[in-house]
């Protein structure tokens, strides 16, 4: 899967060279100038123009299931507030999620999250409580010439709220469990991403392996939006397929220009997913995410 992206992602950026090289033979354009702009001017201006960020395109969660290398800065702060509702036949559940990260250095990110959840089936008991803690740290360790990759390794305690059968006993609970997810990303054609996790969870209770692989690209829609796609699979160690997701997402800054000047952006986004193909439960699992982000740039921007 990784190999396959990789050369994807060189294909589509050596065509890109070519196309902009103009031939040895062919006579250079002479260089235009602007009234009251001498042409070494006009190269710096050039210079700068390509030094600007390029605008957001990057496959992320939230909205996404997949996440990418990015992180929010030094001394940045971004708190998620992520509703969902996920619908399997006849059990419906929702999860309203608070997850926070802070941004230390330029490439390195601490990760709260702890969701509350409900649980509903026709004919029984609705249950709902706080889900599992659950805590990150992701390291880009490379970021250049339009490729980021990052590690992300998480754990997950086992503090969730017990379910409880129709005689009131406790079921089993999931456990404690840990991931190790790669995160790699190309920025391409100044206004795409292309982005790849590969991951590995191991439950640390129930001794059971499983493994995660997605594809996904975004599209910057202007200066404040995006819109996102992905295929995101859960695989046993086997690699048995136990569910894959195909989603679509947007993001969109609220009132941008107001905000502008506060050191403060507030995205909005929302998803749509649907499985394809098997799934664990036997169901088609269809799930949709909405939510806002609150984020305090890093100093200096």
């Amino acid at each position: 899967m990784l190999t396959s992206l990789y050369w994807v992602c060189v294909g589509i950026t050596s065509l890109a060279a070519a196309a902009a090289e103009p031939p040895a033979s062919a006579p250079r354009e002479p260089q235009a100038q602007v009234a009251g702009v001498q042409p070494g001017e006009s190269a710096a201006l050039a210079e700068h123009a390509e030094e600007a960020e390029d605008p957001e395109s990057a496959v992320s969660s939230p909205p996404m299931a997949m996440d990418d290398p990015g992180t929010p800065g030094n001394m940045g702060l971004e708190v998620n507030f992520v509703g969902t509702v996920v619908k399997a036949g006849s059990s419906r559940g929702t999860e309203s999620l608070l997850d926070a990260n802070f941004g230390i250095g330029d490439r390195i990110q601490l990760k709260y999250e702890r969701p509350y959840v409900t649980v509903e089936e026709t004919g029984a008991q609705q249950h709902q409580g706080l889900g599992p803690t659950e805590l990150g740290v992701k390291w880009r360790f490379l970021d250049s010439h339009g490729w980021q990759i990052a590690i992300y390794p998480n754990y997950i305690f086992d503090d969730a709220f017990k379910v409880t059968d129709e005689q009131g006993s406790p079921e089993e609970s999931e456990g404690k469990a840990f991931t190790v997810p790669l995160l790699i990303s190309k920025n391409v054609a100044h206004v795409y991403t292309l982005a790849a996790n590969v991951g590995y969870a191991q439950n640390i209770d129930h001794l059971t392996k499983d493994c995660v692989g997605a594809l996904g690209v975004g599209r910057a829609l202007g200066a404040n939006g995006r819109i996102l796609a992905e295929v995101f699979s859960e695989r046993d160690e086997h690699l048995a397929n136990l569910q894959t997701d195909v989603r679509v997402g947007i993001v969109e800054l609220f009132l941008p220009g107001k905000f502008a000047h506060s050191g403060y952006e507030f995205p909005i986004y929302a998803s749509y997913g649907t499985s394809v193909g098997h799934t664990e439960s036997g169901e088609t699992v269809n799930s949709a995410v909405f939510g806002v982000s609150v984020i305090k740039l890093p100093k200096g921007e």
